[in-house]
């Protein structure tokens, strides 16, 4: 019941390539419950996938509507965090957990139980990671939750770099929970970035592709794949759960398993 989608990452730096092919999963928009299977199948697909890491963009826990539910969540996190190094950033409800104040003493002990686990988390931060001899310098973004809402300010390149300086030496890979500003991400120098929040537009139909986003947004253009900005490339998880619409339509949860070469 969920759909694993692989992709294949080549590095255009041929000094800069690993010496043998190594894999990492991306996890999106959990939202506390796996649509239409279990925490346990997601975490047997993963281990199957023989991840060097597990990056996860956010959107793990629900939080909405004075609801909060996160212990699947941290559940699967810890089962994960024994399989591979955890690195997670937080979505717009971690967000709006951390900063809004009928949240704020679930948020701590969340984050503190997470932390506690081993995941390694990355809001606007960055570190420098080494798989199979390949340089990766790893970015999380947090933006301020303005920068979620439907009419709210736009997010670009100079904002970005407020929050986490200049990108890094080597294959720089930015973990970045909307996939809006994707043309912000890639101003910035993100080679790679790696989004969800869409949940693969919710419904979708063949030849259009996703119908609605949670904004909502109609039609989103980064409603799930592969999506190139000159020489960037961004990959959107459909995520792997619900909220407000518990629904998706020919739209599995997916995990995303990520190929480099």
């Amino acid at each position: 019941m969920i759909r694993i989608a692989h992709y294949k990452i080549r590095v255009p730096d041929r000094k800069n390539r690993p010496v043998r092919p190594y894999s990492i999963a991306l996890l999106a928009d959990l939202h506390n419950e796996v649509y239409g299977s279990d925490p346990e199948h997601l975490v047997r697909a993963v281990e199957m996938a023989g991840p060097l890491a597990i990056f996860s963009v956010g959107d793990l826990v629900l939080a909405k509507f004075g609801r909060c539910g996160y212990g699947t969540a941290l559940g699967t996190l810890r089962a994960l965090a024994r399989i591979s190094p955890v690195y997670a950033i937080n979505g717009n409800h971690e967000t709006r957990m951390r900063t809004g104040a009928r949240y704020a003493e679930a948020f701590r002990a969340y984050d503190e139980a997470v932390r506690a686990a081993g995941v390694i988390m990355m809001n606007n931060c960055r570190r420098e990671l080494h798989f199979e001899g390949m340089t990766v310098s790893l970015s999380g973004l947090e933006p301020d939750y303005e920068f979620y809402k439907s009419f709210g300010p736009r997010l670009d390149a100079g904002i970005i770099r407020e929050k986490l300086g200049d990108p890094g030496t080597g294959y720089n890979i930015l973990l970045a929970h909307h996939p809006k500003y994707f043309p912000a991400y890639a101003r910035w120098g993100a080679d790679l970035t790696l989004s969800g929040h869409l949940h693969g537009g919710i419904v979708r139909l063949p030849g259009i592709g996703g119908i609605i986003g949670p904004g909502p947004d109609l039609l989103p253009v980064y409603d799930r794949g592969r999506f190139r900005e000159g020489a960037a490339s961004m990959i959107v998880s459909a995520g792997l759960g619900t909220h407000t619409i518990k629904l998706r339509l020919f739209n599995p949860a997916e995990l995303v398993i990520l190929d480099f070469e």
